[in-house]
């Protein structure tokens, strides 16, 4: 059964008090009636993070090179290829892996061609890809897993740049 509607201007059920939950603000409401409290919602618990050990975390960083390697498979014959790959650690102790690929050497043009055939080979690879506005020709993908991918194009190359989903250290157990 549905409450009935209230008119505005009537009076109606009111919530109760959030103030007189709390010591505190149930004593500055008892000796300062005129004064509004307003309660504000609480913040939203950070996710827990996977934690993974000094093992785990190669293995992780691997399955992302297995994935840079699957893509540039797709663009074989496109340029010389560099390659570089580090952990990454932020302010929260939140760790993510990264490889970045330049595929250099490209012919005048060929750099927003081989930007098209990256879109097709990350969605052909299960990934979801999309192109990003703005002045550069860029696209972004994202993949089951957490793991995200990047590329941006360059007069003459194109750099891809893939991560990991964000993790925290777990601590190495000695005996």
């Amino acid at each position: 059964m549905t409450p009935p509607a209230i008119e505005p201007g009537q009076p109606g059920p009111t919530p109760p008090d959030p103030t007189l939950s709390d010591p505190m603000l149930r004593v500055v409401r008892e000796r300062h009636p005129e004064v509004d409290i307003v309660v504000l919602p609480q913040p939203v618990p950070v996710p827990q993070l996977p934690e993974l050990g000094p093992g785990q975390r190669e293995a992780f960083a691997a399955d992302l090179e297995r994935l840079l390697d699957d893509l540039l498979a797709r663009l074989a014959g496109a340029g010389s290829v560099r390659r570089d790959g580090r952990w990454h650690t932020d302010e929260w102790d939140q760790s993510w892996y990264e490889c970045v690929a330049v595929v250099g050497g490209l012919a005048d043009g060929d750099n927003i061609a081989l930007l098209r055939a990256t879109g097709n080979a990350l969605v052909g690879l299960g990934w979801q890809a999309r192109p990003v506005s703005g002045d550069r020709p860029r696209l972004v993908a994202r993949r089951r897993g957490g793991f995200e991918a990047a590329a941006t194009v360059r007069p003459t190359s194109l750099v891809l740049t893939l991560r990991t989903a964000k993790v925290g250290s777990a601590a190495e157990v000695t005996g």
